[in-house]
């Protein structure tokens, strides 16, 4: 297996998670580890040839941004699918990389966990345990009941399984037009307020662009079914938060969950952290307990191809400014 002829950098607030994972599986290779501004700039100076890249809310955008602009990288690979932090991209001689799909099960039975603890009153008997109160609470089933995945790409069909799974029946938006085996029908993404007034279940894995930006606004919602549940695992500023939120006071919403907001972390005076209806996590969908390790373990499946002048898996093409 050929040397490259730099070093490869791992970027991540904490890099010793790492370490050993990429060490031990290539030990032949010139490894540097950055977990803040000071050190990335001392493995920048030895002119990194290819580099991981996993954000988090302790190293902002900007930093992953130095690195993924240095002039001696020629591969670069995000640790996670999105890569919002990174724009504008305007290279065109890098290979770009994402890990999309490596967390996408989880995030999927994070989000399925949410609508199971909405539709079952699950909150609702939180509450009531608080008080000592001893009161059976009617549901309605998920079973026979229609979800719609506004976004059928890795997550997506990964929750389309589990609710498959479960009897219910579900329709997807994905501008491919690929079919899915747990999907009743695929539909192009122009179809979604046609879809929306048959929905029980919306559930968002869409990436962030301007044609996304509070796609689900008062018109949105207004052509949801009334009582329906709302899903959001994607980005924040896909939902129009007062939106949403109006939504939920009058009813058209059963409930929500967002694991996503437009600014995180929330605000302390945001009104969204008194709204019963809505259950709320800090940005956690597919926080598994060894996510780094699973990130590191697919740039290493990545890096052997890469060695072996072998095509990549989820390529970006670039230049996307």
């Amino acid at each position: 297996m050929p040397r490259p002829d730099g070093p490869l950098l791992v970027l991540h607030q904490n890099p010793e998670q790492l370490r050993p994972l990429l060490e031990g599986r290539f030990p032949d290779l010139d490894w540097r580890f950055a977990g803040d501004e000071a050190a990335l700039d001392e493995a920048l100076a030895a002119d990194p040839v290819a580099a991981l890249s996993i954000k988090d809310s302790f190293l902002p955008g900007p930093i992953h941004r130095r690195a993924f602009h240095h002039p001696s990288l020629r591969w670069f690979q995000v640790g996670g699918s999105g890569f919002d932090h990174l724009l504008p991209l305007e290279r065109d001689d890098l290979l770009f990389t994402n890990s999309k799909g490596v967390l996408a099960p989880f995030l999927a039975e994070t989000a399925l966990g949410a609508l199971l603890a909405l539709s079952g009153n699950l909150l609702r008997y939180r509450e009531q345990q608080k008080r000592h109160l001893w009161q059976p609470l009617p549901f309605s089933p998920l079973r026979g009941k229609t979800l719609l995945v506004v976004g059928l790409g890795a997550i997506g069909g990964y929750l389309a399984d589990y609710a498959k799974a479960l009897g219910m029946r579900v329709v997807g938006l994905r501008a491919s037009g690929r079919p899915h085996p747990a999907a009743e029908a695929i539909h192009p993404p122009d179809k979604l307020m046609e879809l929306l007034p048959d929905a029980d279940v919306v559930s968002l894995h869409l990436r962030l662009t301007e044609e996304t930006r509070h796609l689900f606004g008062a018109a949105a919602f207004a052509a949801m079914k009334p009582g329906a549940i709302l899903l959001n695992t994607a980005r924040g500023p896909v939902v129009d938060e007062a939106a949403l939120l109006d939504a939920l006071r009058n009813g058209r919403l059963a409930a929500a969950y967002c694991d996503v907001f437009e600014t995180e972390p929330l605000p302390e005076d945001s009104p969204l952290w008194a709204e019963q209806r809505l259950l709320i996590t800090p940005h956690a969908s597919d926080n598994v307990i060894d996510w780094p390790q699973r990130f590191g373990a697919f740039f290493g499946d990545n890096l052997e191809r890469w060695l072996k002048d072998e095509p990549l898996e989820n390529v970006i093409r670039l230049p996307l400014a």
